[in-house]
């Protein structure tokens, strides 16, 4: 199986069935190997070890840059630990290959123009885009060139984009759907989604 695009620290959504309902939990991957993954299973999610035993059918749902892999998969080590291993057939599905995990960044956006570029700030970011607040009206459905900061200390990334059509509420706001991105750029990008939401559980 090829799976260059799961890395260590991406997140895994496993569906937990109890024979009630369905429930999703929120896990993240320590160590990907050829046919399994090592996950963080999280303590508070302890009530469902018991349906987590060796052996049980579950569904993974991993985000990575190139989309929503979802994987059948079964339990190979149950959770113990803050953590469990699954295991994997060769198949699986993508989809939804422009669902990103989408975060609240702020952040210098600067958008280029023939007629002079215009800095500006991001809302929040994506792998697929996004949403910043612009006093200079942008024209919408328009391809642009722009340029993000993600680090002080990296260098921009630069990226190509159709702009959306703006909020009706915030007439300065407006959202690029990113067209053209170097994949390593776009990682990076989901990468530094993954590390805001993770901070915000660990703050809640």
């Amino acid at each position: 199986m090829a799976l260059s695009a799961v890395k260590r620290g991406q997140k895994v959504q496993i569906e937990v069935d109890t024979g009630i309902k369905k429930n999703i939990i929120d896990c993240y991957i320590i160590e990907p190997e050829s046919d399994r993954l090592t996950i963080s299973f999280p303590p508070s999610k302890n009530e469902y070890t018991p349906y987590l035993s060796e052996g049980t059918e579950i569904k993974a749902f991993v985000y990575s840059f190139t989309g929503i892999m979802i994987f059948d998969s079964i339990v190979f080590d149950p959770p113990y630990d803050g953590r469990m291993v699954i295991e994997f057939s060769e198949h699986h599905q993508v989809i939804q290959r422009r669902k990103y995990l989408r975060m609240p960044f702020i952040s210098d956006f600067f958008v280029i123009r023939e007629e002079g570029n215009v800095k500006t700030a991001t809302v929040d970011l994506s792998g697929g885009g996004v949403r910043f607040l612009c006093e200079t009206p942008l024209e919408p459905d328009k391809i642009y060139k722009a340029q993000l900061r993600l680090e002080s200390y990296e260098p921009m990334i630069k990226v190509e984009g159709n702009i959306l059509k703006k909020n009706f509420y915030r007439s300065n706001e407006y959202v690029m759907e990113f067209s053209k991105i170097e994949e390593k750029d776009r990682d990076k990008i989901i990468q530094k989604c993954l590390a805001i939401e993770r901070a915000q559980r660990l703050n809640q």
